[in-house]
C-alpha cells in the first residue's frame, strides 16, 4: 500500500471520527447550595405560593441531596407553581459546541408526604435567551412508590419535548433552540405543583444527570468523500 493511499485512509478515519456522534454529561450528586439558584414562577391563581430548596448532608442516595418544599396557595382554579432550580456551572452553547440531536435526563426522586397526588412534577429545565423551558411531560413521584429513593428518567428529549413558562407562570408553546445557531443554555431541573386547592409538598432529588447528544461535526461527510476520491485517483 503506497503513501498516498495510506494518507487517504488516514484522512477518511479522521473524518469518520469527527463525524461520529458524541455526548456531554452534566452531573450533581452533592447539591452544594452555592451551585444552585432557584427562580419561582407562578400564575395569578397561585399568588402567595412559595418554593424552597436546600442541601441536606445525609439521607440522600447515598449521602447529600437537595430537598424541595412547595407551598401552593390557590385563590381560584387552577393554581400553578413552578420552581426552576438552575445549576450555576452547567452551560452548553450549541453555536460553539455543536447542535443537539437529543437530551437524556434522569434523577433520583423521593416523596416525604403521604397524601393524595403525585408529589411534585419534575424534569429537565433550560434557561435560554432569558426564557425558562420545562419538559412538557412531567416525572412524578406518588408516595406509594416513592417513599424511598427511586430512579426517575426520560430520554430522547427534543425541542418539541418542552414548553416555555412565562414570567406570569403560564405554559406557552415555545421551544428552546437546539440548532447550531442556538445561544447558550443553562441547565437545571424544575419542580412544580398545580391544583384547585391549597397543597404542601416536600420531595427530594439526588443524582441529577443530563446527557446532551451532539450532532456530527459539520463538513465531516465532505472530508470523507474527498479522502475516498484521493484514494481512487491514486489507484488508477
Amino acid at each position: 500500500m503506497n503513501r498516498t493511499t495510506l494518507a487517504a485512509l488516514s484522512l477518511a478515519a479522521s473524518a469518520g471520527l469527527a463525524g461520529s456522534a458524541s455526548a456531554i454529561t452534566f452531573f450533581d450528586g452533592i447539591f452544594n447550595n452555592p451551585d444552585w439558584t432557584l427562580i419561582q414562577l407562578n400564575n395569578a391563581n397561585a399568588a402567595g405560593s412559595s418554593t424552597a430548596g436546600l442541601q441536606f448532608l445525609t439521607g440522600g442516595n447515598p449521602n447529600e441531596f437537595r430537598r424541595i418544599r412547595n407551598q401552593l396557595t390557590v385563590s381560584s382554579p387552577t393554581g400553578i407553581l413552578h420552581g426552576f432550580h438552575m445549576n450555576v456551572t452547567a452551560f452548553y452553547n450549541p453555536s460553539s459546541q455543536g447542535a443537539i440531536t437529543s437530551i437524556d435526563y434522569s434523577e433520583d426522586s423521593i416523596n416525604y408526604v403521604n397524601q393524595p397526588g403525585n408529589g411534585q412534577g419534575s424534569g429537565l429545565a433550560i434557561l435560554q435567551n432569558g426564557r425558562f423551558y420545562r419538559t412538557s411531560a412531567a416525572l412524578v413521584m406518588p408516595y406509594a412508590s416513592y417513599s424511598t429513593w427511586q430512579a426517575n428518567a426520560m430520554s430522547g428529549l427534543t425541542p418539541s419535548s418542552f414548553w416555555e413558562v412565562d414570567a406570569f407562570g403560564n405554559l406557552i408553546s415555545n421551544m428552546p433552540d437546539f440548532s447550531a445557531s442556538g445561544s447558550i443554555m443553562q441547565l437545571g431541573f424544575w419542580r412544580g405543583n398545580s391544583n384547585n386547592g391549597n397543597i404542601n409538598t416536600e420531595c427530594g432529588i439526588d443524582n441529577w444527570n443530563v446527557v446532551i447528544h451532539q450532532a456530527p461535526a459539520p463538513g465531516a461527510a465532505g472530508l470523507l468523500g474527498l479522502a475516498g476520491l484521493a484514494a481512487a485517483r491514486r489507484r488508477r
